[in-house]
């Protein structure tokens, strides 16, 4: 792919054209030549981050949520990607954190949603419906952090 994407609209437009992702993308980062042009977005911290984490790319977006701990943005990023990493007793730690935050109605829906995607994890089960739910998680998450943090 080339990577002549570079504006936080193209980017996120590509990202958000695939396919659904994995509920645990492992190490693989989805579009790898994309991570130093998601890095260098004139877009405020927690924007980075969450198109980070929609690429994928748990490393970088746990570098910033780790800078903002105590934030309950940064808190609900640390805990989302720790979800996706497959940590899931760390992400309940950290929706734990998460006190209020408009995304998230209750921590303990948060939390139900992680148990749910380890119990697919352990039993291999079909993650389609999870997967659905976590990829629309995604885009909303990332829809937010544009309107309500402005570089």
């Amino acid at each position: 792919m080339s990577t002549s994407l570079q504006s936080t609209d193209e980017i996120v437009s590509h990202i958000f054209a695939r396919p659904v992702p994995p509920l645990e993308p492992g190490k693989k980062v989805y579009a790898p030549e994309l991570t130093k042009a998601i890095s260098g977005l004139k877009e405020h911290d927690y924007v980075i981050a969450a198109i980070h984490l929609a690429n994928d790319d748990i490393h970088h977006c746990h570098l910033i949520a780790q800078d903002h701990e105590g934030d309950s943005t940064a808190d609900l990023l640390h805990a989302t990607l720790h979800r996706r990493e497959g940590d899931y007793w760390n992400s309940k730690y950290w929706w734990s954190n998460v006190r209020s935050h408009p995304l998230v109605p209750s921590s303990s829906n948060a939390k139900s949603f992680v148990d749910a995607c380890e119990a697919v994890h352990k039993n291999r089960d079909d993650d389609s419906k999870l997967k659905e739910t976590q990829w629309s998680e995604l885009k909303k998450l990332v829809e937010w952090m544009r309107e309500n943090y402005k570089a």
